[in-house]
């Protein structure tokens, strides 16, 4: 029944009331969808902008914002070396981020000029190459690397995410020499070069290795004079302008991207996860389509004794937390043996007891008049089940299916506890061990929170009529 007659709408009382009904729910909009537009703008930041939490990206439609996301691809903190005219504020990149208006400034003053400006663009362009040829011919050893741990998968083949190696090696000092038969020294100054060979190769000016002289690193002895490390600084300062001006945009989109670049590649290709996954998940619904209806109509049509103890029973096993049950269940799965096997994933999810309340209390309302006009027709039990009543309770089934979808989808606990082999992870395993091992990369945490909800999110959207109707019909009846 509607909340308004039709002749109250029009009254002020009537206004006033759908007014504030559809205030409420656009705030309840905004609560939902606000949150999901700041993880998708985190999945495509950096350690420069990601502390903003914003809900939408800054560097999508500013370039100074760009600019500032560029510098900080190749440093760990702000290099206060290179620009010394900086604010004194400006200490960490979450520090630089939170002031927009002194970004706009500092890097409208340094990119302006070589935009309006040919002849020093072409100067500036001269000293980025002069840099880039240094760079790339330096030693190895006298390089520092602020490198990015998106890359070392592509390159080493495997997902870590830092190099076991000291990185902070006293390689300023003269009196350093690099060691002999080290292999993860070896493998670290591969990492470092394949860094300057990349350089090359895509006509940079700048990459993540660079000479050790502009790290002004304290206590260290240079190997060069403080004017050839000044006039390094200037040379890196102007190959880091050129290299935006030229390469921004790509570098910004291939930055932004790289982050789904390695989510996809730690949760579909380790393991069988996405495998796993779409077997568990049809399992899982196709099962709890064949037990609940059939537990609901036997508790409805044939009226047992003790039918209502039953669904008490059932939905008595709601009250207990999955942490409480966890214990029990683990050991049950133990003693019949079906550790780490996808039967320890489907079958202690295939009757739920809010889906047989609910469908049992459906059977019940139907009239019975349908059941007496099939048996004088002849049809049998099943038939009837079938044919009579599993039409009428389609609705109520899809959103049965959704629910035990989105549990065997999201379920990570219980899926770690009774499977402790990798080949039997699915992607909510994978991506709670992602979350773990990248933490301090939350940003590609952001990346796997929105592809792993883009299935749920799908059915959902698909879905909706048949959920509404679900919602609907049993209120109804």
């Amino acid at each position: 029944m509607a909340a308004l007659l039709p002749a109250e709408r029009g009254t002020w009382k009537g206004r006033l009331f759908l007014g504030v009904v559809y205030a409420l729910l656009a705030l309840g909009g905004v609560t939902m969808v606000l949150p999901f537009m700041v993880m998708v703008a985190s999945s495509f930041s950096s350690s420069y902008d990601y502390a903003r939490h914003a809900p939408v990206l800054r560097a999508l439609w500013n370039r100074n914002d760009r600019f500032m996301r560029s510098v900080a691809a190749y440093f760990p903190r702000f290099p206060r070396d290179v620009f010394p005219e900086a604010p004194q504020s400006w200490t960490t990149w979450q520090s630089v981020a939170q002031d927009k208006a002194g970004v706009d400034a500092f890097a409208d003053a340094i990119l302006d000029p070589i935009t309006t400006n040919i002849a020093l663009r072409a100067e500036w362009r001269r000293a980025a190459e002069d840099f880039r040829s240094a760079a790339a011919s330096w030693d190895i050893h006298r390089t520092v690397c602020n490198y990015d741990p998106r890359d070392v998968q592509p390159f080493t083949g495997s997902f870590l995410t830092s190099f076991l190696v000291e990185t902070h090696l006293p390689v300023a000092r003269a009196d350093w020499t690099p060691p002999e038969g080290d292999a993860k020294y070896d493998l670290w100054c591969r990492f470092k070069d394949f860094y300057r060979k990349r350089m090359i190769e895509r006509g940079d000016y700048v990459c993540r290795t660079i000479p050790v002289e502009r790290c002004g690193l304290s206590g260290a002895k240079a190997p060069v004079e403080s004017g050839a490390s000044s006039t390094l600084n200037s040379n890196l300062r102007k190959a880091l302008a050129m290299q935006f001006v030229e390469h921004g945009r790509r570098d910004f989109f291939l930055g932004a991207l790289a982050n789904y670049r390695l989510v996809c590649q730690y949760l579909f290709v380790r393991g069988r996860a996405f495998f796993n996954t779409v077997l568990l998940v049809l399992l899982s619904v196709v099962a709890s389509l064949i037990v609940n209806p059939l537990a609901a109509y036997a508790l409805s049509r044939f009226r047992m004794k003790g039918a209502e103890r039953v669904i008490l029973f059932l939905l008595a096993t709601m009250a207990f937390p999955a942490a409480v049950t966890a214990i029990p269940g683990f050991l049950l799965i133990r003693d019949l043996g079906l550790l780490n096997t996808l039967a320890a994933l489907v079958l202690p999810t295939v009757a739920s007891g809010m889906s047989i309340f609910i469908l049992k209390g459906f059977f019940d309302a139907l009239p019975r008049e349908l059941y007496e006009a099939a048996a004088i027709d002849g049809a049998g039990e099943w038939t009837v089940f079938t044919k009579v009543t599993l039409p009428m309770t389609t609705p109520i089934l899809a959103v049965n299916a959704l629910n035990h979808f989105v549990a065997a989808y999201n379920s990570w606990e219980w899926a770690f506890l009774v499977c402790q082999k990798e080949s039997q992870w699915t992607i909510a395993v994978w991506m709670y061990q992602m979350s773990q091992e990248m933490a301090g990369q939350p940003w590609c945490v952001m990346a796997g929170f929105v592809i792993v909800s883009i299935p749920t999110a799908l059915v959902f959207l698909l879905c909706q009529k048949v959920i509404l109707r679900g919602i609907v019909l049993p209120s109804m009846k």
